[in-house]
């Protein structure tokens, strides 16, 4: 099953257009992790998703009900986060929590003070005397208590520190794990995404670059190293699942997934080397083309 899935997905903004043609499937259950150069729309298309802003074309559900159909009642299943959230700055933290409790119908506040306390959350600050990481957390605490099917979250790790960051996403892993909820999350932050996304996916250029399960992706993805004259350089580029040919200190990086045995056959290769790629390397690999 599928916790969203699109198809086509377009989205413009006068004469510019911020996505076009974007298909993406996530399946329920998972750690989905969205990345994507600032302006790339990543957090135009979480607005998509949630029905504040209407696809310019295209087609695609959220919870099983088409875009933009969602009632309060489905509304209420899902819980999003922000990257900047906007709270009442002289509330204290307590506060904060009672008042979105009363407007929540699937509130629960013994989640929300289970949080507050593994964040070390000050019940009695107000919230505008709280840091930025502080504020960060308390956002995740608020969305986890609303007991949501699907958690966006865009950009998480915004202001935290590396202990702090550690803990959000240990936070994350568990009440994902015990609870079974779909979490899609944006973020610049490669190791969080390759650290907690069970799945991925690359928005660069309006479109979805590479998406799918994070291991078989990483797997299928690698950098050889070859050794050949300057001449070759072009049968290089000709090859099936070359990416990017970069010039080497004695002859070529072939990134893609392209296979070792196809770059050996190209005239005047004389040796080849296969390294895997991480995440952020995969990354820039599509971004720096």
């Amino acid at each position: 099953m599928l916790a969203v899935s699109l198809r086509n997905l377009q989205k413009r903004f006068g004469r510019l257009t911020v996505l076009d043609g974007i298909d993406l499937d996530v399946p329920e259950g998972s750690i989905f992790g969205l990345l994507g150069l600032n302006g790339a729309g990543k957090t135009t298309l979480l607005r998509v998703l949630m029905g504040f802003l209407h696809p310019s074309g295209g087609e695609g559900t959220v919870l099983g009900r088409p875009l933009g159909g969602l009632t309060p009642e489905e509304r209420a299943r899902i819980a999003y986060v922000p990257d900047r959230p906007a709270y009442y700055e002289n509330m204290r933290v307590g506060e904060l929590l009672r008042f979105v409790g009363a407007l929540h119908p699937r509130w629960d506040a013994g989640c929300a003070a289970h949080y507050l306390d593994a964040f070390e959350l000050p019940i009695q600050r107000r919230v505008g005397a709280l840091s930025t990481g502080m504020r960060t957390q308390l956002a995740l605490a608020l969305g986890l208590a609303t007991q949501p099917e699907l958690l966006i979250l865009d950009e998480p790790a915004s202001g935290l520190d590396p202990v702090h960051r550690r803990r959000y996403l240990q936070v994350l892993l568990e009440a994902s794990a015990v609870s079974g909820r779909t979490v899609l999350l944006t973020s610049q932050d490669l190791g969080l995404v390759e650290r907690a996304c069970d799945h991925f996916a690359l928005v660069h250029d309006r479109r979805i670059q590479v998406a799918g399960p994070m291991p078989e992706i990483l797997e299928s993805q690698r950098r050889i190293i070859v050794s050949a004259p300057r001449a070759a350089g072009a049968a290089l580029r000709e090859l099936e699942g070359v990416r990017q040919v970069e010039n080497g200190s004695h002859g070529f990086l072939v990134t893609g997934t392209a296979e070792a045995d196809a770059v050996r056959q190209v005239a005047g290769v004389t040796a080849v080397q296969v390294e895997g790629l991480s995440l952020e390397e995969l990354f820039w690999s599509y971004v720096e083309r």
